[in-house]
């Protein structure tokens, strides 16, 4: 089978991420291509790409709709040249590039709140949560059918040991994400503020792992409230990072304000920690599966605060092993195996609807 994947950025996010995890797995069982439409590519991530896939960079000039035209051209010689039985696309308005092709296009929906735009065009869409699929149906009658997204599970090593001695140890909290609004790291650096001021005796440090547009106005909240001591912006890291160092804290947070799936989340639970994840969408799904980790109320820093606290003193009880604040049996994460993920989209593909 020879499979073309499409996508018009590839930049360092789920999406992304997820995408260089498929084509690795599916890459051992069909001939992969993967085409990137605009010039924004993270050559680090794009380096992690297995060498049997075939990578075509248009480069076109994102929001530049008179390279449309040539963007078109060069797309449809590389399908042309291919001949693909599967061409499947990561963002809607990619449908366009392809119609020649229509009976072989397949979607997927990565997010909430996105246009539907083409979407009774492909021949199969596909979303990652259900929570993606109500979202999908609540604007246009369509046949969605969910495959969650996967990560390598036995790729991420775990934490073995919950002792915590307060008066020696850091409480080492993580946020493994993009800095932007949307994320939420202001609403954590807030929260970090109450925590600081209900209990200042306590060592807390809040560290966010990723990069983004929103720096600047993070650094400038977490000076406004005296917090460079609690605080640390590790920067972008790769895949292997957050594989082999996730263990190293106590506590994995997600304080997003939108999410239609929540990828580390499902890395948090991977690697042993506690999960806190706000109420919505994509990581309630998650955590409703796994029946393990904490919701918290979507834009509200007391309440975070205060769920931070609940897990701090699980740890200070040594109560945390006890408790579903932590996933006790990894079986369960199975179905968020990037094996998994990628065997039921080979499936979907050979499906004649």
């Amino acid at each position: 089978m020879k499979i073309v994947h499409a996508i018009f950025t590839f930049t360092t996010g789920g999406l992304e991420t997820m995408l260089v995890d498929i084509i690795n797995r599916q890459c051992k069982e069909a001939a992969i291509s993967l085409i990137i439409v605009n010039n924004k590519v993270n050559i680090d991530l794009l380096n992690t790409i297995d060498k049997s896939v075939n990578v075509y960079q248009i480069k076109r000039e994102e929001n530049n709709k008179i390279q449309l035209i040539s963007a078109f051209s060069k797309i449809n010689k590389i399908v042309n040249k291919i001949d693909p039985d599967v061409i499947h696309c990561h963002n809607n308005n990619l449908y366009p590039f392809f119609i020649r092709w229509n009976r072989k296009t397949f979607l997927t929906v990565h997010s909430v709140q996105l246009s539907t735009k083409f979407l009774k065009n492909y021949r199969r869409v596909f979303s990652i949560s259900e929570a993606v699929r109500e979202d999908i149906r609540k604007q246009i009658d369509i046949e969605v059918k969910v495959i969650y997204n996967g990560i390598e599970l036995n790729e991420y090593q775990s934490r073995d040991s919950y002792d915590f001695n307060p008066e020696q140890e850091v409480f080492k909290i993580v946020q493994v994400s993009r800095l932007s609004q949307r994320k939420g790291q202001h609403i954590a650096i807030d929260s970090m503020h109450l925590l600081k001021k209900q209990y200042p005796n306590i060592r807390f440090c809040l560290y966010f792992v990723g990069g983004g547009y929103a720096y600047n106005e993070l650094q400038s909240l977490v000076i406004h409230h005296h917090l460079q001591d609690q605080i640390s912006f590790v920067g972008q890291v790769d895949r292997s990072w957050v594989k082999s160092r996730l263990k190293e804290f106590h506590l994995l947070i997600q304080p997003t304000l939108f999410e239609g799936f929540g990828l580390t989340v499902i890395e948090g639970f991977a690697s042993g920690l506690p999960v806190i994840a706000s109420d919505l969408d994509g990581p309630k799904e998650i955590i409703e599966i796994l029946q393990s980790g904490l919701l918290v109320k979507p834009n509200d820093s007391a309440d975070l605060a205060k769920k931070i606290y609940q897990v701090y003193q699980s740890y200070q009880l040594k109560t945390l092993k006890g408790s579903n604040y932590i996933l006790k049996d990894k079986n369960q994460l199975k179905i968020f195996d990037i094996e998994t993920t990628s065997n039921v989209y080979m499936e979907n593909y050979n499906t004649n609807t």
